[in-house]
């Protein structure tokens, strides 16, 4: 009788056998064990219109969007990697790479190399601090926010929203609406989105794009150069401190303009007979109206050359 007094109920084997389980899978989605460097190849399903939230200090993140419901990573963890986080919780995925605090920000060693795919109608939100970016094919928008690195996105709906302090930035086929911040790096965009803002420091800014309804473009020490066509009550406003800036028109323009310098500033108007007026400290204005004067256009810099131009 002693020994059966022992031995637990059947139920109550099943239920603690359960709970092994539970905790096992617990343990299994917060986390990976990992050894640092390790290659890494797995795959989750998530909702096709959820958001996919990265987070990788060093290395190279290639990013795709395809037809399946699920997210796919390969390639290899950063060789400091103390923890692996690879978790689905309903519409959200979360990717991350942990590296010990001590060595967040180290030249040690190599960065993760991941190329990942996921569901392309999600989000997809990006932290980190040296990774360099590809992203292509996201149709729900991406939300980026990095400390150095190259970033090139092609092919991104809904919205791109970029604060970077340093690394260039390459931008193609973004459609929805487009902001972009960046400390020291420069911009190249050849986008078809309407409504766009972009601002930088040590920075040159070259847009290309269709149709604009709204552009802000500015820099502080360095040149800002947009080419397109204005839409109907559309605005374009481009400035710096030192620096030029110039709007190259494509087709006719209707739009009030008004371009402002400071001393030693230089307004250039290739596109009609308008002449700038000099002031007795050196600055230039140049105010006209270009065909009916539905849109307005909005230029001034402290130190260089603001003006329109014909695209050719």
């Amino acid at each position: 009788m002693k020994i059966l007094s022992q031995i637990r109920p059947h139920s109550q084997i099943n239920i603690l056998s359960k709970a092994k389980l539970v905790a096992a899978f617990t343990l299994f989605i917060l986390g990976f064990g990992v050894t640092a460097g390790e290659k890494v190849d797995k795959v989750l399903d998530m909702t096709g219109h959820g958001e996919v939230e990265i987070h990788n200090n060093r290395g190279v993140i290639v990013l795709e969007g395809w037809d399946k419901e699920q997210v796919s990573i390969k390639g290899e963890l950063d060789d400091l990697t103390e923890k692996f986080v690879f978790v689905s919780k309903g519409t959200k995925t979360i990717i991350k790479v942990v590296l010990p605090d001590r060595n967040t920000h180290s030249r040690s060693g190599r960065g993760s190399n991941l190329k990942i795919y996921v569901p392309i109608n999600v989000s997809v939100q990006f932290g980190g601090v040296a990774t360099d970016l590809e992203f292509s094919k996201i149709n729900g928008g991406v939300d980026i926010s990095s400390v150095s690195g190259s970033i090139t996105l092609k092919d991104i709906k809904k919205r791109a929203y970029i604060n970077s302090v340093s690394g260039n930035i390459q931008l193609n086929n973004i459609s929805g609406s487009l902001e972009v911040s960046t400390v020291s790096g420069d911009v190249e965009a050849n986008v078809s989105t309407d409504k766009l803002t972009i601002g930088g420091v040590s920075s040159n800014i070259t847009v290309k794009t269709d149709n604009i309804e709204f552009a802000k473009l500015s820099t502080v020490s360095g040149d800002t150069r947009l080419y397109g066509k204005l839409a109907k009550d559309g605005e374009i406003k481009l400035g710096n401190v030192s620096g030029d800036s110039h709007f190259y028109v494509k087709g006719e323009l209707n739009a009030r303009v008004d371009l402002d310098t400071g001393p030693g500033g230089d307004v250039v108007n290739q596109y009609s007979d308008d002449k700038p007026v000099s002031s007795f400290i050196g600055s230039e204005k140049l105010k006209f109206t270009a065909g009916n004067g539905d849109g307005l256009i909005r230029m001034s810099t402290v130190s260089g050359e603001i003006g329109l131009k014909r695209a050719k």
